[in-house]
């Protein structure tokens, strides 16, 4: 009788490796495709905006909202104090924990805006800080000529709308100012609403990785907008013409990042040509120290391990450190995400008074002493006017 014990053991080994290279193959395809999901984040592959025909005077406003009860109050605001609701379009990132009606943006005061109000949803379990839900926001723009990015807290006031394009519209018709206009600043608190003058983007702080937090001061009273002193834009803030997401496009894979959103994203505007002004009216006020706000930091118990790999993409993409540096499941698709060609990052790190050597930065109005890195650069005096490309 024939002895078929090898054959069948052969026949077994070649079973079982094709069945571990079924499964190989299939994790390589799982790990390609969108959705991969890392601990950190979820790989969203570049997909560009489409080329809608622009709605002339209308605006989208971008609304990131985290389990925020204020949300609500935030839409009421847009619409019932709008100039025109009708031209107001809304994309809202809505990351709420299930059951939680306090925390839903539609109210009865803005139903019969309904048809102007986009939102995305997902279960707060989900979330992955502002950068991840402002692209998702982004991702329901349909055309509007304006793109208005704020938090979910913010409140306006009566003709907000008109107040900023006509802002916008002072600025490009000026021959000597910018056609590429950003109006961006920290929103003022409900108090300084009173105050004459407005906020303006001032002065940072670096921490020990290079990482930037942005702070305003107070500019005097003025009837135009004025270029601003640092060439940044906040993420709480920001309006601007909406072909610029054709050049910019937001950055879905910088999850749980917080602290690099805004200088990143300054950096990305400032080279690709944009300029920055403060707003000479105050059309909205913030809500800070919402110290019983539920965030998604304190939610997310991975959110700080997953931040850090973030900022290093952030650093990268600066210039600031090697590609080596980042892990890898943060460099997908950085390409689509770094910076522009009309200006040089070394120029931007000057325009904002920067030196990343001898760790110091210089606000308009200070002591500071200048550093050697930039003989010859007084920024305080010179400011942007070393810069000659501009629009």
């Amino acid at each position: 009788m024939t002895d078929y014990t090898d054959i069948i053991l052969w026949a077994l080994f070649i079973f079982l490796l094709t069945i571990m290279i079924g499964i190989a193959v299939n994790k390589t395809d799982y790990f390609l495709s969108e959705g991969f999901g890392t601990q950190c984040l979820d790989y969203i592959p570049y997909n560009g905006y489409s080329n809608y025909p622009i709605l002339q005077n209308t605006i989208f406003v971008s609304v990131a909202s985290y389990r925020d009860s204020e949300c609500s109050m935030t839409l009421d605001t847009l619409f019932n104090n709008a100039t025109f609701p009708e031209r107001i379009f809304v994309g809202v990132c809505e990351q709420n924990k299930t059951g939680m009606k306090n925390e839903l943006c539609l109210s009865s005061k803005i139903m019969k805006y309904r048809d102007h109000i986009r939102i995305t949803t997902m279960d707060h379990k989900e979330a992955k800080g502002p950068t991840y839900a402002r692209y998702y926001c982004s991702k329901l723009w349909r055309g509007e000529q304006y793109f208005l990015q704020i938090d979910s807290h913010t409140s306006f006031i009566k003709g907000w709308d008109t107040d900023l394009i006509e802002m916008i519209t002072q600025i490009k018709t000026d021959p000597n100012e910018s056609s590429k206009p950003v109006l961006s600043v920290y929103p003022p608190t409900k108090e300084q609403m009173d105050i004459k003058g407005f906020p303006e983007m001032d002065s940072c702080s670096l921490n020990q990785n290079n990482i930037l937090s942005l702070y305003c001061g107070w500019s005097e009273p003025s009837d135009v907008p004025r270029r601003s002193n640092k060439p940044w834009s906040a993420a709480g803030f920001m309006f601007l013409e909406s072909n610029f997401l054709f050049s910019v496009p937001f950055d879905p894979n910088l999850s749980h990042l917080f602290g690099g959103e805004e200088i990143l994203f300054s950096a990305r505007l400032w080279t690709n040509g944009y300029d920055f002004y403060t707003p000479n009216k105050k059309i909205a006020y913030h809500h800070y120290n919402r110290t019983k706000a539920p965030l998604y930091h304190k939610d997310l118990t991975n959110s700080g391990e997953c931040r850090a790999k973030a900022e290093k993409r952030v650093l990268f993409l600066l210039g600031l450190i090697s590609k080596h540096s980042v892990a890898d499941d943060f460099l997908r698709n950085y390409n689509y995400y770094g910076l522009g060609k009309f200006r040089s990052i070394d120029d931007f790190w000057k325009a904002s008074g920067i030196d990343f050597d001898s760790k110091t930065t210089e606000k308009w109005n200070d002591n500071t002493k200048p550093s050697s890195k930039y003989e010859g650069w007084w920024f305080r005096k010179d400011g942007f006017a070393k810069i000659k490309k501009w629009n």
